[in-house]
């Protein structure tokens, strides 16, 4: 097979960390004599599209891989998961070439895997990842005696019962919530077609409304001095689907297939004083709402409306799509907020109980 381009990268593993994964092994093939490894780890457990550790290998370069074969452990079910899948290089080689041009290249190549046999892929860089892909394996047996030939006396159950005592997150959580809804993490890997709108404006306590002829967007400049319009700077994401992106290209402004936000980070300036207001969703509060909103058209063209009131304290999220009369507002249980001025807290919503330095992602 012909070769059209290599690339360098890393290649890790990762799983969810209240619900940690051992592989029994995991292979990239490269369609060619190249086979090359993900490193085993005791267990994976950094946290979802995360990477954990890395190989080193031979070679500096490698081509896009072909396909995925492993069998893993899935350690809160005490089952193991065979997949093999052709993987999307073509799309995986562009990616690489887009990124390589514009000088922020992906780094890592990193393989999920979750309960149930949900098998994950991202192409994965220090200011943005991008799924890649999103399979499912086969529950199979697997003797012991293979799976651990230095111990020929361990049974299944004691492996994962280690592994769960010796992680309190791991055994609070099993004890408290059981094993996790079979569609969370499809759930998680959803993907959905919106853009951000950040958009200034002014509240209106007593008719409970935002004002149309003082808001604007994050594309609009004010030119009356005495009253200075904020104007936007950037906006963050981290996303339930185990992606971020903090690039600051503009590239979240437009519609764009992506999974449900997990955390926003939104910076805008008044003259010198800046603003930062970082958000942190409730996990099930905000599946249920997109899911709702979407219905059975996750690919429908939807606004999410950031709206932003800094001198009254008040902030609104919304769903709107072409055809409603009004935005769809996102309640204010299904997220946190804390909000900086000039470094300094100067907002916290009621609900607020992120743990001290929260914020730094």
């Amino acid at each position: 097979m012909l070769i059209s381009s290599e690339f360098s990268y890393n290649i890790t593993g990762t799983a969810s960390s209240q619900f940690p994964t051992l592989t029994f092994f995991a292979l990239l093939d490269y369609n060619t004599d190249d086979v090359l490894e993900i490193q085993k780890e005791y267990p994976f457990r950094k946290g979802w599209g995360i990477p954990q550790s890395t190989h080193l290998y031979e070679r500096e370069f490698y081509p896009m891989p072909h396909s995925i074969d492993m069998i893993y452990l899935s350690i809160v079910e005490g089952k193991f998961y065979s997949l093999e899948a052709m993987l999307p290089s073509q799309q995986m080689e562009k990616l690489w070439e887009n990124a390589k041009q514009n000088g922020l290249p992906y780094k890592n190549m990193i393989v999920g895997m979750a309960p149930y046999g949900g098998v994950a892929f991202w192409a994965h860089g220090e200011k943005k990842s991008t799924r890649l892909a999103w399979l499912f394996g086969e529950e199979v047996v697997v003797n012991m005696s293979d799976f651990m030939p230095t111990r020929q006396d361990v049974t299944l159950k004691e492996v994962c019962d280690f592994y769960i005592n010796s992680d309190p997150r791991v055994r609070e959580n099993l004890e408290k919530n059981g094993l996790p809804p079979q569609d969370l993490f499809d759930n998680y890997m959803k993907q959905f077609t919106y853009r951000y709108q950040v958009q200034f404006g002014h509240w209106d306590e007593k008719k409970k409304e935002w004002s149309s002829d003082e808001g604007t967007s994050q594309t609009e400049a004010s030119p009356n001095t005495d009253h200075p319009t904020p104007e936007f700077d950037y906006i963050e994401e981290a996303l339930f689907d185990g992606t971020h992106d903090k690039l600051h290209d503009g590239g979240l402004m437009n519609y764009h297939e992506a999974g449900k936000p997990k955390k926003l980070a939104v910076q805008w300036h008044i003259k010198k004083s800046e603003y930062t207001a970082y958000f942190w969703f409730e996990d099930e509060l905000i599946c249920n709402i997109f899911n709702r909103f979407y219905g059975a058209h996750p690919e429908t063209k939807t606004d999410f409306m950031i709206r932003i009131n800094a001198e009254n304290n008040k902030y609104e999220l919304a769903l709107y799509r072409y055809g409603l009369k009004e935005p769809q507002i996102i309640s204010e249980s299904a997220y946190q907020l804390l909000v900086f001025k000039s470094k300094f807290e100067c907002f916290r919503s009621k609900n607020y109980n992120q743990p001290r330095g929260a914020w730094i992602w």
